[in-house]
Order: structure tokens, then sequence, then C-alpha cells
């Protein structure tokens, strides 16, 4: 039943590319939005959780849709993490440069990838 329900949720993400766009966008968003809006982290460290989480997702959406496009994939979501780091620099409220978020964006991409090479490859070599 779950191999059926995660081949049935890898097809579907595969056949909407406009998915990994709006999550790249919503990840924009996130890290666009002033600080002081957020509520409070509830344990130290939170944040670069968050961070992880983000690029994760982002990494195994993007091997789902573009399987064959792995190292253009990983060197992108490492690039926009860092990307998004000079951005909130320029922001004029309370937004700044962290490396550790660069770094927790970083970490979330190996992590989707391990992810996808080591649970979805079987479903991904029988979708293409």
């Amino acid at each position: 039943m779950i191999s059926n329900l995660l081949q049935t949720t890898v097809r579907f993400i595969a056949q909407r590319q406009w998915i990994i766009w709006l999550w790249s966008f919503l990840i924009l968003v996130a890290c666009t939005w002033p600080g002081k809006d957020m509520p409070g982290a509830p344990v130290a460290g939170f944040d670069k959780i968050v961070h992880t989480g983000l690029f994760t997702v982002w990494t195994i959406l993007a091997l789902i849709i573009y399987p064959e496009k792995s190292r253009l994939i990983v060197g992108l979501g490492m690039a926009y993490g860092l990307g998004l780091e000079f951005y909130q620099q320029l922001l004029p409220f309370d937004r700044t440069f962290d490396w550790w978020d660069a770094v927790a964006d970083a970490v979330g991409v190996v992590i989707g990838y391990s992810v996808t090479n080591v649970f979805l490859k079987n479903y991904l070599q029988r979708l293409y």
C-alpha cells in the first residue's frame, strides 16, 4: 500500500513541473519575510532546521521532475541557498547574510539528493 502511494505521488509530481517553481517561490517568500514578523523559535537552531528542510524538499521535488539533471540540481540548489543569503543582505529590514543558513541549505540539498537516490531511485527508473 505504501509502495503504491509513493509511486502515485512520485508520478503526480513528475508530471507537474510547476511544483518546483512554486516551492522555489515559497522559499524566496520565506527568506524575504521580515524576521520581526516571524514567530519565535521553539528551540535554539530551529532556523537551521527550517532551512535544511526547505532545501531537502526542494531537491527531492527537483530530482523527481528532472531526474537526469542531478548534478545541475545539486549545484543550483546550493547556489540558490547562497544567493538568497546575499539577497537578504540587501533587504532594507532585519534580514542579514548568515553563512550557517547557507550551510544548512547545502546540507538540505545533500540530504534531498541522498534520500532521492536511496529511496526513490527505483520509482524514478520505472517512471522514465
